[in-house]
């Protein structure tokens, strides 16, 4: 007499590996996606905090600060009381400042840390090309950190 065993069946086993392999397919890409939106919110969540500083500044001092790059610029801000955050972008690249008396920019430049075209302003922007600079110039995004989506 024959016993039934119990268990799985290689063909069955093979459908599941290959519906797994499906689902991760799909899943993956948009996971790293989801990360590089989260990098690029939290730069332009910063660059907002940083330019409320600036304002604060200018409303103590009367003018923006001079100062002649970014790690200066946070130097005098913590100095001041005005800002504590973070110093570099989501993708811990530093930021960019230039200013004067009248106004100022700030500057990301995306995952690459290259200048490049700004995230929208040149018709180049792509929701996902995450390599492309954001902007922010007296207390206002030139280039949005995104594109509405249509």
């Amino acid at each position: 007499m024959l016993r039934k065993e119990k268990g799985f069946t290689l063909i069955e086993l093979l459908i599941v590996v290959a519906i797994i392999g499906i689902i991760a397919a799909i899943a993956v890409p948009n996971l790293l996606t989801a990360i590089q939106r989260s990098k690029r919110s939290r730069t332009a969540a910063d660059l907002r905090a940083i330019g409320t500083a600036l304002g604060s500044y200018n409303v103590d001092n009367n003018q923006f600060p001079t100062s002649a790059n970014a790690a200066a610029l946070f130097t005098l801000l913590r100095e001041q009381k005005h800002y504590q955050g973070s110093t570099a972008d989501g993708w811990n690249n530093p930021y960019i400042y230039s200013g004067d008396a009248n106004g100022y920019t700030l500057r990301s430049y995306g995952k690459d840390g290259a200048a490049g075209p700004a995230v929208v302003g040149d018709g180049l922007g792509n929701n996902d090309n995450f390599n492309y600079d954001v902007i922010y110039i007296n207390g206002g995004f030139v280039a949005p950190p995104y594109i509405a989506q249509q």
